[in-house]
């Protein structure tokens, strides 16, 4: 079995190069088993019924192809991605979960978030609430979509720690891990921090890891599961070649 997780790729519309390398990535991809994007996939997603954002065609084109090939879509929103909408759940047939989610990988469990819900000020809480209350889904409906992009733009461009690695959050998501572990969780896997890192043997008996892909928007990292192993890698684009760094 081989799966990739990826996070944090912050994509930000048709003019973005990191769109363009994301699509080379992904188009290469048909010999995995599953995507599993832990969230931040786009810089800005809010579900507006059934509108799909053509800034983000190319890369929507690329995962529809893996998902018409086999490919299991799992996809756990972020804070900049959430109300994925019918698109990804019925085009796509991805599977969406709103804040964590579990896989079970040769017979261990593994625990998944986007991580932004770890260590909250009681600011930023109050306002992750408000963007999915049910205010906001009537705003969606009367709000044009054009207007949403611009507003849901401005806003993503003001969050804190804004496309940068953040070592202070990845240090916090290790403790939190270490307590997912001591609740029976062989694994944690998260994005959000951007710093991309294997932790192995967090429970001090030679097993329990907690892993992040880190941000593609970074290095276009991500993480690999093939042959009962995790990985960190790099792709790499270049003008005359394209290639995969182990």
């Amino acid at each position: 079995m081989k799966i990739i997780f990826i996070a944090d790729c912050h994509l930000k519309g048709l003019r973005d190069p990191n769109q363009d390398a994301l699509c080379s990535f992904l188009d290469g991809l048909f010999k995995i088993d599953k995507l599993i994007i832990l969230g931040d996939f786009f810089d800005l997603w809010i579900g507006l019924n059934n509108v799909v954002y053509t800034q983000y065609k190319p890369v929507l084109k690329s995962l529809f192809a893996l998902s018409e090939s086999g490919v299991e879509i799992i996809y756990v929103e972020g804070n900049h991605d959430f109300a994925m909408g019918p698109y990804f759940t019925e085009t796509l047939k991805a599977k969406v979960y709103a804040d964590t989610c579990g896989l079970l990988l040769d017979d261990k469990r593994i625990y998944m978030a986007h991580g932004d819900a770890i260590n909250m000020t009681t600011g930023y809480e109050l306002f992750r609430k408000l963007l999915r209350s049910p205010f906001l889904d009537l705003l969606k409906l009367i709000i044009p979509p054009p207007m949403a992009w611009n507003i849901g733009s401005s806003m993503s461009k003001s969050s804190r720690g804004y496309g940068k690695k953040n070592p202070s959050i990845d240090a916090g998501q290790t403790v939190f891990a270490k307590e997912k572990l001591k609740s029976g969780f062989d694994g944690v896997i998260l994005g959000h921090s951007h710093a991309a890192g294997i932790h192995e043997n967090l429970n001090g008996e030679g097993t329990g890891f907690y892993a992040n892909p880190g941000g593609w928007v970074n290095d276009h990292s991500f993480l690999v599961y093939e042959d009962g192993e995790f990985n960190i890698r790099n792709y790499v684009v270049r003008k005359d070649i394209e290639e995969e760094v182990h």
